[in-house]
């Protein structure tokens, strides 16, 4: 058996494992301050990622793990993958924090500390969704009462704000599949062998005036095609 993917770099052991193919690289979830989106740019794993792929094989017997990169490549990256409090939008966990009464960011003994200029634009997100009251972040009074309320739904906090929003419009049931597919990866494909016919496929579900609802009309007709109620 051949292991080539991200599985070979889990904590889990397939029995019959005996070579793993490393390409080097992998898509590491980042987050943009510039864009405001936290995306999943293909880039190369550090050295403690490849060494847990190699060990992949040879877990229950001998094994072969073939890197396609040479050796001053692996010896020029980094030991460690940055730790994800690192390279994500600090919103959520801050707005967490905040719930938990667990004090103010900067003095709260994180194993490895966030960058400030992260945690300066995650307070300016929950500023922006009304989630907290401007200069006083970690008051016990920091959190506004739709700051409460986001902390108790598990998902970011703008899309929680979304879905609250869409409670006062009476729109939640359309909200809630917009907010669920925004996060996710896309779920339409375009595979490069019939990329045309997947367009006029995907076409029908268009609406010029929203992307969003180019969604809702998506999910409704999956819906239906399973017999799901709406």
């Amino acid at each position: 058996m051949v292991i080539a993917t991200n599985v070979a770099e889990t904590s889990i052991t397939v029995p019959g494992v005996r070579f793993v193919i490393d390409p080097g690289t992998a898509r590491i979830s980042r987050y943009s301050r510039r864009t405001k989106v936290q995306r999943l740019p293909i880039e190369p794993i550090s050295q403690a990622s490849a060494n847990q792929r190699s060990g992949r094989c040879g877990r229950l017997g001998p094994g072969i793990a073939v890197r396609l990169y040479d050796e001053a490549d692996f010896d020029a990256r980094p030991r460690f993958t940055d730790p994800e409090i690192r390279r994500t939008n600090l919103a959520s966990v801050l707005l967490q924090m905040a719930a938990l009464g667990l004090g103010d960011v900067e003095s709260f003994p994180f194993v490895d500390p966030p960058d400030a200029a992260a945690v300066r634009d995650g307070i300016g997100l929950l500023e922006e969704l009304g989630a907290v009251v401007p200069d006083l972040a970690g008051d016990p009074d920091w959190l506004t009462p739709i700051g409460r309320r986001l902390a108790r739904l598990p998902v970011d906090p703008r899309l929680g704000r979304m879905l609250l929003a869409a409670d006062e419009w009476g729109a939640v049931r359309e909200v809630q599949v917009i907010a669920a597919a925004l996060s996710i990866q896309d779920p339409r494909e375009y595979p490069s062998e019939n990329d045309a016919a997947a367009r006029a496929s995907h076409a029908r579900f268009i609406e010029p005036t929203s992307d969003f609802l180019g969604v809702l009309r998506l999910w409704e007709y999956l819906a239906e095609q399973r017999g799901i109620k709406i």
